[in-house]
């Protein structure tokens, strides 16, 4: 399928927010990431994207073999499984910078102690 033939454009890609929309091409870039897209979402919108994750690109072979039963394919779910992970690690190693330091002065400051005398 080329350009040419289609003006209009579905985006296949499951973790992209326009998935599942057909939008008008309005042309072609290349860049260091290699072909993109130029698509029309809107008056003044346009969002670049990747042949590979519209239906410009040819059928998934994992995809077909499935044959519809497979929402995502394995390569997706690992790389999400990765990005997961990292976004775990990264908060996790922010919460013990922020909050372990300083949990003691926290809880003096929430709960203060009475005075025996206040009593």
């Amino acid at each position: 399928m080329t350009l040419a033939d289609e003006d209009l454009v579905l985006v296949t890609h499951p973790f992209h927010p326009l998935f599942a929309q057909q939008l008008p091409c309005v042309g072609r870039r290349y860049n260091r990431h290699g072909e993109r897209l130029l698509l029309q979402a809107g008056d003044a919108v346009i969002w670049s994207v990747p042949p590979q994750w519209t239906d410009l690109a040819g059928k998934d072979p994992e995809l077909v073999m499935g044959e519809g039963r497979a929402v995502l394919r394995f390569s997706d779910l690992m790389e999400l499984a990765d990005l997961v992970g990292r976004v775990s690690d990264k908060s996790a190693q922010m919460g013990a910078k922020t909050c372990k330091g300083n949990y003691a002065a926290i809880v003096r400051r929430i709960t203060p102690q009475e005075r025996q005398g206040d009593m």
